[in-house]
């Protein structure tokens, strides 16, 4: 066992019952106190309730001003920085707009090249307004500042990076910079994220979605339906005629309603709205659809194989990493080749029991238990050698 270690983790909101990043770093800080070592989170707000923290795990607010929030990043930023020196612990663990840290972990990869992937799947004239406006946002400039100051401040820095995507856009983007990255990709709790009741969840995503028996059945759920590639995943149904699509997530849905209707696809397209329990879609469908033009590492993806459901994404997606193309799902190099997309279903029809076992078989090697081991051992040889 790893000796004791005293940790500090920045996130400027603490709510364990958000998903992404948030919902993530109160796993790890949980799982890490269970441990034995001393976490403390920095944070401007808790919004934990009145749940019990494990023992070991204590918040700790930092003062910011609220506006304007490009100061408010830039205090929080240096404050977390000053308050864990002050500390004496041994690492400062940051997932994102850091200014230092020993460990550094961009849950969202970098955020420069995050907008230039989501900007690819603007028209050009959309893209041109979005740059304009982000001119008009000092809060946008001082993140993008962070995004590459944090290696300046921080020379000794060790980054855990959630996949070669990541890795590969850093160093295009900051060529100067000599990067310590260790890959540790994204965890799946396969507890939860499971498919031993695959024929019931089947049946009534079918049932709930006015899906007919023996018809194929995708699922895409994520927000930001134009950057995940949903307008492309609607047309890729044009070219497979038989199989229906159940769209999860929050966005303006008329405006992809509209054009489900304009290529002739309504009729097998379901918008479900926000859903909180995705595990029962995944386990009922028969294919994951995620033709993103950026993510770092999609958990969606990868929750959707732990339910023994291949994921269809792109080279885009740091996730692809983890997917084992024509085994485990289907990898397409190009958002926008619509063609593959419908391909890749096609193919999935056709070997549908040995695309699941695939997805199970990958997925079952991202569990907790030994994310938490990878993570552990990176943070205590950092201490060992400051």
């Amino acid at each position: 066992m790893a000796p004791p270690l005293r940790i500090s983790l920045p996130i400027d909101v603490w709510n364990p019952s958000r998903g992404g990043a948030e919902r993530y770093l109160a796993r790890l800080a949980g799982e890490l106190a269970k441990r034995g070592h001393d976490v403390t989170v920095l944070c401007l707000s808790a919004r934990d309730g009145d749940a019990p923290h494990p023992e070991g795990l204590h918040v700790e607010r930092i003062a910011a001003p609220r506006f304007p929030r490009w100061l408010r990043e830039l205090r929080f930023a240096q404050r977390c920085a000053h308050a864990h020196r002050r500390s004496g612990r041994d690492v400062l663990f940051a997932v994102r707009h850091a200014l230092e840290a020993d460990v550094y972990q961009p849950h969202g990869g970098s955020l420069r090249a995050s907008r230039e992937g989501q900007g690819r799947a603007l028209s050009s004239g959309r893209r041109r307004l979005r740059d304009a406006a982000a001119r008009l946002r000092p809060s946008l400039g001082v993140l993008l500042w962070l995004d590459r100051e944090v290696f300046n401040c921080s020379p000794r820095l060790v980054t855990i990076s959630l996949s070669q995507k990541v890795e590969d856009d850093f160093r295009r983007l900051y060529p100067d910079v000599e990067f310590r990255f260790q890959r540790i990709p994204n965890p799946v709790d396969t507890d939860a994220f499971h498919d031993r009741d695959r024929a019931v969840c089947s049946e009534a995503l079918r049932v709930a979605f006015a899906v007919p028996a023996g018809k194929p059945v995708a699922v895409f759920a994520a927000h930001h339906f134009g950057a995940k590639g949903l307008r492309q995943g609607l047309q890729a149904l044009r070219e497979a005629p038989d199989w229906y699509l159940v769209v999860a997530g929050r966005d303006r849905i008329a405006r992809f309603a509209r054009a489900a209707s304009s290529w002739g696809v309504s009729d097998r397209t379901r918008f479900a709205g926000d859903v909180s329990d995705l595990r029962p879609l995944y386990a009922g469908a028969d294919a994951f659809l995620l033709p993103t033009f950026y993510d770092a590492c999609s958990l969606s993806a990868l929750e959707a194989m732990a339910c023994g459901t291949p994921a269809i994404t792109t080279r885009a997606n740091g996730a692809a990493d983890l997917i084992e193309d024509g085994v485990s799902g289907k990898i397409i190099d190009d958002p926008e080749d619509t063609r593959a997309l419908a391909a890749a279903l096609e193919e999935i029809a056709r070997s549908a029991s040995s695309f699941r076992a695939g997805a199970s078989r990958r997925a079952s090697l991202l569990g907790w238990n030994g994310h938490v081991d990878r993570i552990e051992n990176v943070l205590s040889e950092v201490a060992r050698r400051k």
